[in-house]
């Protein structure tokens, strides 16, 4: 299998996972050896060791960040949901409110022109 420099790009995540299939694997590592673009742009991700062989990494802490960014998020929007959920019943109990007072109001001035 042949492979342009784009598509080795695109499997990087992927590669790095190690979730390629072999023949992608293969194919990965023969483009590898005789791309030296491809080369610097995967020793960005620590996927190459200076030699140019390639080096598997474990997923890193930057998963567990990400996750607690995501999470932190997460929290963040719900708080903002609950807060808005609680003043928009309390802006609805409000308006109703005023509504049947006036109501009352108008009944009770109607009731004292009638006398």
């Amino acid at each position: 299998m042949n492979m342009t420099c784009s598509t080795v790009r695109d499997l990087t995540e992927l590669y790095k996972a190690d979730l390629v299939s072999e023949e992608s694997d293969k194919a990965i590592r023969a483009h590898l050896k005789t791309c030296p673009e491809c080369r610097r742009y995967y020793r960005k991700y620590d996927l190459l060791d200076d030699q140019g062989r390639t080096v598997r990494t474990q997923p890193s802490d930057d998963f567990a960040g990400t996750e607690s960014r995501l999470y932190e998020d997460l929290s963040r929007r719900l708080a903002r949901h609950r807060f808005l959920e609680i003043v928009g019943t309390s802006a609805a109990i409000g308006a109703g409110t005023i509504m049947v007072t006036i109501g009352v109001l108008l009944m009770m001035k109607s009731a004292h022109e009638k006398l």
